[in-house]
């Protein structure tokens, strides 16, 4: 199980608004990017929750801009989420957590690699137990601790 912030990941909604609002974590996978030591994957549905939910918070204009800069600077890849539909169903059906979720969760298997969330929620870290053994889980509230000695906020 790898826990290092290096290599293919697929980025979960909650990292990429991280990395859209550049908070700490946004800021330490901002740097990863540029140094190439990171390199993300994330599914359409992952932009779509994206964009509209930094639309609340910067207006939508800017969280368009921001997401297409993102989109356009060949640090993520885009995958589309026709091939994913049956296992995200699967996984909607057995673990029960969010259907963005369940999307990030399937191409990370299909890919086979980790997963990158940025906080463990109460609903997916419930569901964690069963999922495949082959899906990696990271949380980028685990780096951010890491790399600053600060504990995670862990209130939700």
């Amino acid at each position: 199980m790898r826990r290092e912030l290096s290599g293919s990941m697929v980025f979960d909604t909650g990292v990429l608004l991280e990395l859209l609002l550049s908070t700490p974590g946004g800021l330490l996978v901002r740097e990863k990017l540029l140094r190439g030591e990171l390199f993300g994957y994330v599914t359409e549905l992952a932009l779509v929750e994206a964009r509209y939910v930094l639309c609340r918070r910067v207006g939508w204009e800017e969280a368009s801009k921001r997401v297409d800069w993102l989109v356009l600077s060949g640090f993520i890849e885009v995958e589309d989420v026709s091939s994913l539909c049956e296992r995200a169903a699967k996984f909607k059906c057995e673990v029960g957590i969010s259907l963005p979720d369940c999307f990030t969760l399937s191409l990370a298997d299909l890919l086979s690699m980790p997963a990158l969330f940025a906080r463990r929620e109460r609903e997916l870290v419930g569901g964690l137990s069963k999922l495949p053994p082959s899906i990696n889980v990271l949380f980028l509230e685990d780096f951010i601790e890491n790399v600053s000695g600060l504990a995670p906020d862990r209130r939700k």
